[in-house]
């Protein structure tokens, strides 16, 4: 007589000691998984033999995490598995995608929908649900893997998100441990409508709400999935009620469940973004990868901190240090103070940054020793050579300032305050490069890392970072990490880059006489409806999580009270530190102006049609450094070894640009105190003026690496 023994209860004699069982044996029906992509077949569930197609990577073990991957309406499983693959290998997790065919379930109905409800609207028995074959089939590839994984993670696609979504709220699955929805064409929607668009009707009593909403879920919208045309879209009353498109639908879902949950539910439901992607699985499964297998920890590195502390106190330690730290408190009195008057005083808005790029290139090159041009945009950039290859480091401040060429500029000078627009912002920042300069040239400080010293052009208003854009756009541009000077405040370092989109909307029609033209589109009513949906969708993105803001700041047209306008106009500011969220309301933004477009035309009663124009008026990306980036705790050392207490922050600046790229970048304090920046009122206090270039010199040596210790004071 043969024993056969599966794994569940190789375990259970585990348990009880039973010595003779070393390790799981596995059924007769669990053929062990090969590494790399192959094709089984799960009979083990009450419905259909099922095709599963899976990948397994080489590194793949006992406790990889188990992915299902849920196909789109194609039924095209391998394909899913196929565009899984390298993310699978990348984070070594198994994906696995059970294929639901036409033959064995011919309709959305059997698929997606779960087969809760056969053609004729009869309940089904819950074993010939497809949702019922996911926890049995978790068993299956557990078992193949020799696997002791307690839990799964979930997604799908298109009509595999409906799968999901539905999944989370009827199947009994109490070992799911994650849930993706992504791209959903529709939904059942967690209110009292009949089924397959409400929890009621024929399924009432199936969905224990309190349950559902506590269950993972994320709803994964691509930003440009708003083709209302998509042939695969569906178009009908009900569907229509939760949006007009795929991204619409999402957030009325997502509201629908806030509003469902009220105050007394927990709702572990949440909305996430595929920035710029569209109905398309591939680019979205990467998106998803945070919300499957947990996002990476925020907390930065102690490690990393430590070592950064212990380079600092070595540095400090050295004698040619000590003394350029000497030197910029001594420069800062006269020499300081001449260049900062020089450079305040000669006028630089954005777009004509020249004559003060020309002065500063000017006072680079009197300090010697570095190789200093001006690009093709204005960015006055000197190059500082290392005594090795590696990237260099940029160290950064804005020659423009907000004020228009014909403001007075005359530096008004009351002790050791200095008073004259832009004083302090930024015409403070570039000196405070000069003082770096010029304590790394006096001791003859080499650093293994170049250092660029860069005045940049256009960092305020429209000059929409016309400097850093440009410098960045250059293929070999070589920067490996940036520390740009724009802040008065010592303490404050800024690590993380609120990013904002501007656009100016404009609705224009044909206008009429507000009586004899009635019926005739009228741009103010679609201004106001367009705001008005705009707003609906955009409070949910920003009512939790990451800071995400939006604020319409302008509106103009109109020539009477008895005109219909032939235009009418809005301004809107939308910003975030999170890419995705800043994605998402745009892309809010631009459905709204598109179905509002769309429904007034289709409403008029007479005249030509309502046209709209969307203006960019600036965009500055978002971006954040990675948690335990070198630069951010070497940061975070200098400021304290001068006795300051560094505080993380977020805004917009120079920096923004490269962080959105991934370098490593942050934004430090020029020194001393500015205040009423941006008025013709700005001023500057020369209090502890030194701390500011001390901090700035500390950071860039830790960053570019001291390759020296000799020089004298020369």
């Amino acid at each position: 007589m043969s024993l056969t023994i599966t794994y569940r209860a190789a375990a259970v004699f585990a348990l009880l000691g039973a010595s003779f069982v070393a390790a799981p044996v596995m059924a007769k029906d669990c053929a062990p998984l090969s590494a790399g992509s192959s094709q089984i077949v799960f009979s083990g569930w009450s419905g259909p033999k099922l095709p599963v197609f899976v990948h397994k990577p080489q590194t793949a073990g006992a406790d990889s995490r188990i992915v299902f991957v849920m196909h789109g309406v194609q039924r095209d499983g391998d394909r899913y598995r196929d565009e899984w693959r390298d993310l699978a290998e990348k984070h070594n997790f198994i994906v696995v995608v059970p294929t639901f065919g036409r033959k064995d379930f011919p309709a959305t109905g059997s698929y997606n929908l779960g087969n809760i409800v056969d053609e004729k609207g009869r309940k089904t028995p819950k074993a010939k649900w497809s949702f019922s074959a996911i926890e049995p089939l978790f068993d299956d590839i557990v078992c193949r893997v020799s696997g002791d994984q307690r839990g799964y993670a979930l997604y799908g696609h298109s009509a595999g998100g409906q799968f999901v979504h539905r999944y989370v709220a009827f199947a009994d699955a109490p070992r799911m441990e994650a849930a993706v929805a992504a791209n959903s064409g529709w939904y059942t929607m967690p209110d009292n409508g009949a089924f397959p668009y409400g929890w009621g009707g024929d399924v009432a009593g199936l969905v224990a709400p309190a349950k559902a909403f506590q269950r993972p879920l994320t709803i994964l919208l691509g930003t440009e999935d708003i083709d209302r045309n998509d042939p695969n879209l569906r178009i009908n009353e009900e569907a229509d009620k939760q949006g007009q498109t795929r991204f619409d639908r999402g957030h009325g879902f997502l509201t629908a469940a806030r509003q469902q949950a009220g105050h007394a539910t927990p709702l572990n439901w949440k909305i996430a973004y595929a920035p710029e992607v569209g109905h398309d699985n591939g680019r979205m499964a990467p998106f998803a990868i945070p919300h499957l297998l947990g996002a990476a920890a925020s907390a930065p590195s102690l490690q990393v901190a430590v070592k950064a502390e212990a380079a600092l106190e070595e540095l400090r330690s050295r004698k040619v240090v000590t003394a350029a730290m000497a030197t910029i408190v001594e420069l800062e009195s006269d020499w300081a103070i001449q260049r900062l008057v020089e450079l305040t005083e000669i006028p630089a808005p954005p777009f004509e940054e020249e004559k003060r790029g020309l002065a500063f290139a000017r006072m680079l090159r009197e300090i010697g020793g570095l190789e200093v041009r001006i690009d093709a945009v204005g960015n006055v950039i000197a190059r500082r050579k290392g005594t090795g290859a590696g990237p260099a480091l940029m160290l950064a401040a804005h020659l423009d300032t907000v004020f228009a060429k014909d403001v007075d500029v005359t530096v008004k000078r009351d002790g050791d305050r200095f008073t004259a627009p832009g004083i302090g912002d930024n015409s403070r920042g570039l000196v405070s490069l000069l003082l770096v300069a010029r304590a790394l040239e006096r001791h003859g400080i080499s650093t293994e890392r170049d250092i660029l010293l860069v005045g940049t052009v256009g960092e305020e208003g429209t000059g929409d970072l016309r400097g850093m854009r440009h410098i960045f756009a250059q293929p070999d541009h070589g920067i490996g990490s940036v520390i740009a000077i724009d802040g008065g405040e010592m303490g404050r370092l800024i690590d993380t880059a609120v990013g904002s989109n501007r656009y100016r909307v404009k609705f224009t029609g044909p206008g009429g006489h507000s009586y004899g033209a009635f019926g005739t589109v009228n741009p103010h009513h679609a201004t106001a409806r367009a705001i008005a949906r705009f707003l609906d969708r955009a409070e949910p993105v920003t009512a939790s999580g990451t800071k995400a803001t939006y604020s319409v700041a302008l509106l103009e047209g109109g020539l009477g009270i008895n005109v219909i306008p032939t235009d009418s106009a809005f301004e809107i500011d939308l910003r975030s530190s999170d890419a995705n969220r800043l994605a998402a309301l745009d892309a809010i933004l631009r459905s709204a102006i598109g179905t509002t477009l769309a429904s007034e035309n289709a409403g008029k009663k007479q005249g030509g049609l309502l046209a709209a124009e969307i203006r960019d008026l600036g965009k500055r990306p978002a971006g954040t450094n990675a948690a335990a980036a070198p630069l951010v705790s070497n940061a975070e050392a200098a400021l304290s070894s001068l006795g300051v207490e560094p505080s993380r922050n977020a805004s917009s600046t120079d920096a923004n640009l490269s962080m959105s790229l991934g370098i490593p970048s942050i934004t430090i304090s020029r020194g001393g105190i500015s205040e009423r920046s941006h008025s013709n009122e700005e001023y500057w206090i020369a209090k502890d003026p030194h701390l500011g270039p001390q901090a700035a010199l500390l950071i860039s040596l830790l960053e570019a690496t001291v390759s020296n210790d000799i020089g004298d004071a020369r």
